[in-house]
């Protein structure tokens, strides 16, 4: 005998979900901003040899396209952080639940 598949998440799972994935890609960017310490971090990251070399492969000529890419960057990985930390907070709910 198998065990029981997983339930199907519900709209209303995903939806909250979908909304914190948002609220935290926001806050996290936004600690860049009011944050010293983190936009220190930015800076050393965008200044090394491999962003260097990521200008050129994009074509990144002038210091408004690199900022751009810049920005993308950030907003991806801001994206990324909160997709893990939506997905731990989920499964740790979820185990929470089901052993009560």
């Amino acid at each position: 005998m198998s065990p029981n598949p997983p339930p199907m998440p519900t709209i209303t799972r995903t939806v909250c979900k979908t909304l914190a994935v948002l609220v935290l890609t926001g806050l996290f960017m936004l600690s860049l901003r009011f944050s010293a310490t983190v936009a220190g971090m930015v800076d050393r990251v965008a200044g090394t040899g491999m962003w260097l070399a990521l200008y050129r492969l994009a074509g990144a000529n002038d210091a408004t396209e690199q900022e751009r890419l810049i920005v993308m960057a950030v907003a991806l990985i801001c994206c990324l952080l909160a997709i893990g930390v939506v997905e731990v907070a989920d499964r740790l709910i979820s185990r929470r639940r089901a052993s009560s």
